[in-house]
């Protein structure tokens, strides 16, 4: 499994946990792996390699959008959309362990484990994967503007007060012990969600680089503002349906709201040009806007 899927996954089981829906999570994770054995079609298009990861990503979405329990869908999107093609079944058998993992903790009252020790490069990703869970769920651009700044504000204070850092980090104490503390240093001080980006910084598997690791989150803050803006070209003025159903489709590619700012640009002939962040969509060519999402989900 990819480190950034096991992060995004840490958050979809962080929040079955709060709402107590963890064993419904482990049902449903449980009835697509069998689904999978079962399907053969279905087997064949999610483990084609020449299938677009996005195209696999869409059809588990449309499968699975009125009939599983929405983490399972989130988990399965994700994992269509980035694990290669033939390690999507075994990445669905892993996230069952992990849910089933986490319902043991929790029938245990053990509290959530740290994760497995990994390299940097391997926990940034898995905080990448986090972010990316946690940032789907933030519906309005002024709160991601909060998170970035009060993660740039624990990381300044973690590096001028070395005894906090070593308090949150350091293997010397467990780590409940340590959640509490950042739990006390920042209750009632920012919002939840900060919290819970700023406390998986201590269970990723290499907390003792604290400040890098919180700079890192908010670099992806920094970064989730641009993936909410979609800058788009079109030859024509769009109408209200239009800009509605465009704004939906890219939301689905992009797992969020997204804003869109539209220019009248005669050059763009018969379709749209579309930036969103580090994605670009040439739709130049295309002369139906309700035909968008279907090849929006054919890119790669």
């Amino acid at each position: 499994m990819l480190e950034l899927v096991r992060g995004y996954a840490a958050a979809v089981l962080d929040e079955a946990g709060r709402g107590g829906s963890l064993e419904a999570l482990g049902g449903g994770l449980s009835g697509l792996r069998s689904l999978l054995v079962s399907s053969e079609p279905l087997r064949r298009a999610l483990t084609d390699p020449s299938v677009p990861s996005s195209a696999r990503s869409a059809l588990l979405s449309d499968l699975l959008a009125e009939r599983a329990q929405p983490g399972v869908a989130a988990l399965a999107t994700f994992v269509a959309a980035y694990e290669r093609a033939g390690e999507l079944p075994g990445a669905i058998e892993m996230l069952l362990e992990l849910a089933e993992t986490r319902q043991a903790e929790v029938a245990a009252g053990a509290g959530v484990a740290a994760e497995p020790p990994i390299g940097r490069a391997g926990a940034l990703e898995r905080l990448r994967g986090f972010a990316e869970r946690v940032f789907e769920g933030v519906s309005e651009q002024s709160a991601v503007d909060g998170i970035e700044d009060d993660l740039f504000r624990l990381a300044r204070l973690a590096e001028s007060r070395p005894e906090l850092g070593a308090a949150l980090s350091g293997p010397e104490a467990p780590l409940p012990a340590r959640l509490q503390v950042l739990e006390e240093l920042l209750s009632d001080k920012v919002g939840a969600d900060t919290i819970a980006l700023a406390g998986y910084v201590l269970r990723c598997g290499r907390s003792r680089d604290l400040v890098g690791a919180l700079d890192y989150l908010v670099e992806l803050a920094a970064a989730e503002r641009g993936r909410r803006v979609a800058h788009v070209k079109a030859a024509v003025a769009l109408g209200d349906d239009e800009r509605a159903r465009l704004a939906e489709a890219l939301g689905a590619r992009m797992r969020r709201p997204v804003e869109l700012r539209v220019v009248v640009d005669p050059a763009v002939l018969g379709g749209l040009d579309v930036a969103v962040g580090d994605t670009v969509i040439d739709g130049t060519v295309r002369h139906r806007l309700d035909q968008l999402r279907d090849t929006i989900l054919q890119l790669d």
